[in-house]
């Protein structure tokens, strides 16, 4: 009864030992995900710092729009001379 069990036992961990991982294969698969790691670490930070860069430039005050002042310079055809007033403009500002 004993060698019956102890083939049976022999059969199966003849069919499951290649199956597992061996030092080699652990290492490898240790510096595939290292690499990973470091990699999403450096794509967070890039992403991050985009995200504050645009941040803060959406969020800069804006300054108040001064109006144009436009003046014209008197002609000679003018008869009558006339106090030169500012033309003011006001523009909206950009968007």
């Amino acid at each position: 009864m004993d060698s019956e069990r102890q083939t049976a036992l022999e059969a199966r961990f003849d069919t499951i030992l290649p199956t597992l991982a061996t030092k080699a294969d652990v290492e490898a698969l240790r510096a595939d995900i290292h690499k990973w790691m470091v990699g999403s670490m450096i794509g967070l930070f890039i992403g991050f710092g985009g995200l504050a860069a645009a941040m803060g430039q959406l969020l800069k005050p804006v300054a108040p729009a001064t109006p144009v002042v436009v003046q014209t310079q008197p002609t000679q055809a003018q008869a009558v001379p006339q106090a030169n007033q500012p033309i003011v403009i006001y523009l909206s500002p950009p968007k």
